[in-house]
């Protein structure tokens, strides 16, 4: 019977390096190089520049690298961060064999949590460079990835008073059997103790229940989250609620590049889309692209918005609500409206027009027409004697956006595959289905070091190693010999250079 394989003797002594322990095509090198490149001084990172004096602090590139490396794996927690800068090869090639602990690594992402943001815009430029973003199409999206908060910490005006109420039922009957006993022989009885301390627990939870109720009113919400004030509570893809942030991405169509993102606390898409196309043309300084959106972002205001930025929006329209029972055939949607003369057609081939062209909200009626029509009964619901289209200051936005969401039904198609695809990686690829961090402006760091591990990996992907590297190197080389340069020509005592 053959033996098995042997292994490398455990207690043999090899003469080996980091370097050659890490495999040539590591995603690992990757990061190293991106790290080196962007120049973090410039990003704002605290203590780019060591200090003359006091302990030395860890390098930020070492950090830095060891966070973006932690998010492109899925390994987010300081602690587990510290772990891997014990037993991961590849950690340890990248922190040089650094070994800070779990307080310090914290640290670092709590003084440096905009610095952090701003290396995915980074990555973004040198993406653009590459020509791995077109510019031309942009899907937009959101999805909710929950807080760090758990529903039992968050609470709204009608959840503050029902507990208010059942607490103070409970009060009055603990002071009922405290009264009743003082009456009786049961008097300093243990149970009688007990019930004073029940009772000064439940006059606790009043008082912080009020508490919650006053900061409620100071700040004019009507939900309050403990432990992450900026979170919501917000219906998720299961059927089910949780106390989340709506996470809104704008992804390229080329390559399905994360170009720009934000973090709202706002459940609805409703109000998001100007603000995307707004950021997506801070990034990547172009004038003019064509976005993508669902139904989620069909609103008029937004929609008026980005047609004055020069943008196309092909949105989906939102079916318009109806009276119940209504016929698909009379519908709102089926009434079509002529520019030129101002009037609605409605289905049975009648002219409504309006006596007040002055109004925020106009009204078409054809009273004659409707006394004598024969499908009265059908479009006609209730006690109304004739029917009424009303249109808004937006109407002529929307009319737009239908007509263009009708004319590129292919392209809308592609909407889907561009945007989501995003947000499946970093879900179950990243592990980025929760946050860790709390507040708005922290988990918006944790949001762009989830879409820099994602962007990073679809450059990979696109480019393969050898591409990739092969731009980092280009501009790696060519920073160095532009320093190379600079300080061969000399400079003053005392001179900064920042990349």
């Amino acid at each position: 019977m053959p033996g098995y394989k042997s292994g490398i003797d455990r207690c043999q002594i090899e003469m080996s390096s980091l370097e050659d322990k890490v495999n040539i095509n590591s995603m690992a090198r990757v990061i190293d190089r991106f790290i080196e490149v962007v120049g973090i001084e410039k990003l704002g990172f605290t203590k780019s520049r060591p200090a003359q004096t006091g302990r030395p602090a860890y390098p930020p590139k070492a950090l830095c690298k060891l966070y973006v490396y932690g998010y492109e794996n899925g390994i987010r927690s300081s602690r587990k961060l510290e772990r891997e800068t014990q037993r991961n090869i590849e950690v340890m090639w990248l922190m040089d064999s650094l070994t800070p602990d779990y307080k310090t690594i914290s640290e670092f992402r709590r003084e440096n949590i905009r610095p952090l943001q701003k290396l995915l815009r980074e990555f973004v430029k040198l993406c653009k460079s590459w020509d791995l973003i077109g510019g031309e199409l942009i899907a937009i999206d959101g999805s909710k990835i929950k807080a760090s908060n758990n529903k039992k910490n968050n609470f709204s005006r009608k959840k503050i008073e029902d507990r208010l109420l059942r607490i103070e039922e409970k009060i009055r009957q603990f002071m009922d059997e405290i009264d009743f006993a003082d009456k009786s022989e049961e008097a300093g009885h243990p149970e009688q103790a007990t019930n004073l301390v029940q009772l000064q627990k439940l006059l606790e939870r009043k008082e912080q229940y009020e508490e919650y109720k006053k900061m409620l009113d100071e700040s004019g919400e009507n939900e309050l989250s403990t432990t992450d004030p900026d979170a919501r509570l917000m219906g998720n893809s299961r059927g089910g609620v949780e106390v989340a942030y709506n996470v809104q991405s704008a992804v390229d169509g080329k390559h399905d590049i994360v170009v720009a993102y934000d973090v709202s606390k706002n459940p609805a898409d409703q109000s998001q889309l100007g603000t995307m196309v707004k950021k997506v043309k801070q990034v990547l300084k172009i004038r003019r692209f064509t976005a993508l959106a669902d139904k989620g972002y069909y609103n008029g205001k937004e929609l008026f918005k980005v047609k004055k930025m020069k943008v196309i929006a092909i949105v989906a329209r939102q079916r318009p609500s109806s009276p119940k029972g209504l016929p698909e055939k009379f519908r709102s949607e089926h009434f079509q409206y002529d520019e030129p003369t101002d009037t609605y057609t409605c289905p049975a081939g009648h002219t409504l027009s309006t006596p007040n062209k002055k109004a925020v909200k106009i009204r078409y009626t054809n009273r004659v027409a409707c006394a004598s029509c024969r499908y009265k009964s059908d479009c006609i619901m209730g006690k109304a004697k004739f029917r009424t289209i009303t249109r808004g200051e937006y109407n002529k936005v929307y009319d737009e956006t239908d007509k263009r969401f009708k004319e590129n039904q292919e392209l809308y198609r592609r909407r889907q595959e561009i945007v989501e695809h995003p947000f499946g990686t970093i879900k179950h690829s990243l592990h980025g289905g929760y946050f860790l961090l709390r507040t708005r402006h922290k988990v918006r760091a944790e949001v762009a070091l989830l879409f820099l591990g994602y962007n990073l990996k679809r450059a990979l992907n696109v480019l393969g190693f050898e591409g990739i590297m092969q731009r980092l190197d280009t501009l790696f080389y060519s920073i160095c010999l532009f320093l190379a340069l600079f300080f061969k020509t000399g400079t003053k005592s005392g001179d900064i250079f920042v990349l």
